[in-house]
């Protein structure tokens, strides 16, 4: 799925690329939730073509957060296997994500 392209240019933006660097920085290039190298600075307030022109969402550096590969998959469902769920009597009681 393509982003739309007010998101594709506001990544590819100046400040876009010091709110980013900045945020490495500040977290020394660490993933703030397992402390493994950081490559993903996430948005906690999803950015969306509504938002992003809200400095507040899409720039400050309170709503980023640096995450590293898995942690950003993780926190967007990405690549996750359903797991069958059972009941303490050993009963199926559906499928877990």
């Amino acid at each position: 799925m393509r982003k739309p392209r007010e998101l594709h240019n506001f990544y590819k933006s100046k400040q876009w690329y010091i709110a980013r660097t900045v945020k490495t920085q500040n977290v020394n290039g660490r993933c703030e939730r397992c402390g493994n190298v950081g490559e993903e600075v996430h948005h906690k307030i999803r950015l969306t073509v509504e938002n992003v022109k809200d400095a507040i969402i899409s720039l400050n550096q309170d709503n980023l957060e640096l995450l590293c590969k898995e942690c950003h998959n993780e926190e967007h469902g990405r690549f996750q296997k359903s797991k069958q769920s059972f009941d303490s009597d050993g009963n199926f009681i559906g499928w877990m994500i």
